[in-house]
């Protein structure tokens, strides 16, 4: 490459009105060709990884597909749930906790009754019925 700092006010004069030499000077000046290497490998760089993404476009898809069908299986399964405790309340609402052990104790009185009224009849089927 021809260095300008060689060459004559006159040459100079001349260069500047020819553009294609002025064009061909600067292509070939190093700064312009590294700026050219730096370009072309940076469009490598772009190529390899826009392919790389292409790649990974199709798992992308097929995961973004099963997550939204696994988002409304979820929403139907929070419906289901929901349905559920409604009942559940509305069940335990009419059952009180202290309701159901009066049931249990009235139930559990009547047994032992039962149980003491044959004892009195015939002790004796009692301690084979154990046996």
């Amino acid at each position: 490459m021809e260095s300008l700092r060689d060459r004559s006010v006159e040459e100079l004069q001349a260069l500047q009105e020819n553009s294609e030499e002025t064009e061909r000077l600067a292509l070939e000046s190093h700064e312009v060709q590294e700026l050219q290497l730096e370009r072309e490998m940076a469009l490598a760089t772009n190529r390899s990884l826009a392919e790389q993404n292409l790649e990974f476009q199709q798992p992308l898809e097929t995961g973004r597909a099963n997550l939204s069908d696994r988002y409304q299986e979820l929403q139907k399964l929070t419906e289901r749930c929901q349905e559920k405790k409604a009942q559940l309340d509305k069940f335990s609402a009419t059952m009180q906790p202290q309701i159901l052990l009066d049931l249990l104790q009235v139930e559990s009185q009547k047994i032992e009754e039962e149980s003491e009224f044959f004892h009195m009849l015939d002790p004796a089927s009692v301690y084979r019925a154990r046996k």
